[in-house]
């Protein structure tokens, strides 16, 4: 198998042509398989036969370039309500949203932190808890997602 970043960096460019972004990719062993999780976006929203037509896209893509030896279990999603932001280019788009923030190393013995992103530029971001504004540089965090609050 190529490196995430290999295959991450040929799918996002194979589905730029289709005005599709590549949000997140994960990959997990599945017992002798790879779990290949292709997490996708697009301007509207995406549709359950856009993830249909994009697993058939993403699949021949992996194929033609040789991405992966052997058997993989293939899913194509949406990113979700609650999803992971990776680019600076996601930080800025959701500026104002309320997010949740685990970081590498505990800072003031806090593990995660969750308020609304405050501002975000290409070397980090602020977020706001109602009280304090915390700033965070993109190699300080572990993991960043979307974190609405969700009224019923």
């Amino acid at each position: 198998m190529k490196d995430i970043k290999t295959i991450e960096q040929t799918v996002a460019d194979a589905l730029a042509s289709k005005n599709v972004e590549l949000v997140d990719l994960v990959i997990q062993n599945q017992g002798r398989k790879k779990l290949l999780q292709f997490f996708i976006d697009k301007e509207g929203g995406v549709t359950l036969d856009d993830c249909s037509i994009l697993t058939d896209a993403i699949d021949s893509v992996l194929e033609m370039e040789n991405l992966i030896e052997g058997a993989y279990i293939l899913e194509v999603s949406s990113p979700g309500i609650k999803r992971a932001l990776k680019k600076p280019a996601h930080f800025k788009k959701f500026i104002g949203e309320r997010i949740r923030v685990v970081v590498k190393t505990p800072i003031e013995g806090r593990g995660f932190f969750t308020g609304q992103l405050a501002s975000a530029d290409d070397n980090g971001f602020v977020l706001d808890d109602g009280t304090t504004q915390f700033n965070f540089k993109y190699a300080d965090v572990k993991k960043v997602n979307l974190d609405p609050v969700l009224e019923f």
